[in-house]
Parts: structure tokens; sequence; C-alpha cells
């Protein structure tokens, strides 16, 4: 039996099942900061290779590149189910921009399913994403409010 544990945490740790993060306003530190969850797809030549660390590396990226000024400003829009016409939409970004925000990579994880081999693990990827926006969700309504 002992000899059968290895196999159990194996099989297990294999069949664990992924649960998406979600985009939230969270309080860390008693400073209300923004946790952007980015989803995005390992390229092309990183599936076809069959690398697992080439998969993970080019996924990664990938969020990296989603996570800047434009996506921010639609994740944080669609966190407040609030509508804006293209135009507002643009002064929103430029006054997002203004706040020189930096979003700090939390983690990442495969949204690939349990596989027991892990041939398309990391095809594709969420990272999770602190955006602290100075003056909390407070300051970004009332920046919606002066973009109005």
């Amino acid at each position: 039996m002992k000899n059968l544990i290895p196999y159990f945490l194996l099989f297990f740790t294999a069949c664990q099942s992924y649960t998406p993060w979600r985009s939230e306003w969270r309080n860390k530190n008693e400073v209300e900061v923004f946790y952007a969850a980015v989803s995005a797809k390992a390229s092309p030549q990183a599936i076809e290779s069959g690398s697992l660390a080439m998969r993970r590396s080019t996924c990664v990226n990938a969020t990296n590149l989603l996570s800047t000024s434009p996506r921010l400003t639609s994740i944080l829009l669609e966190q407040e189910s609030i509508q804006l016409n293209e135009v507002e939409t643009k002064d929103l970004a430029r006054l997002i921009s203004s706040h020189k925000i930096k979003p700090k990579q939390d983690s990442c994880q495969s949204e690939d399913i349990g596989y027991i081999f892990v041939s398309q693990a990391w095809e594709t990827c969420q990272c999770l994403y602190i955006i602290e926006y100075p003056g909390g969700r407070n300051q970004f309504r009332q920046d919606l409010t002066q973009v109005k």
C-alpha cells in the first residue's frame, strides 16, 4: 500500500479540475486593489513543438501583452457593468494611463482541465494581475463619472 501512495498523488494531481479566476476588487493590506484575470493562448509554434516549457512561456507572455492599458480599461469596465461610447472609452483609457498603473503578475495557471498526460497543458492559460488603482474602487468610479 505504501508503494501506491506516490501513484495516488500523481493521479490526484493530474486529475485536478481547473477553476477559473475572476476579475474583482479585493482588500489587500487594508488597500482596495483590483485583481484582473487575463486569459491567453500559447503560440502556434510552441504548441506544435510539443515543449511544455515553451507552451507555458509563450502563453504567459501573451497574457502580459493583454494586460496593457486598453485591455485593463475593458476589464475594469466589465467589472462595473458600465457601457461607454468610443470617445468616453478613449478618455477613460487616457485617464487610466495618466495614473501610470503597472499591473503586477500575481500567479498563472494552465486552463487545460486535468490531463493525465500533459500533452495539451499550457496551450491556454490564465494569469491574475494585481492593479493598484490610486484611490481604489471609489476613485475609479469618480474617474468614470468624470468621463461620462
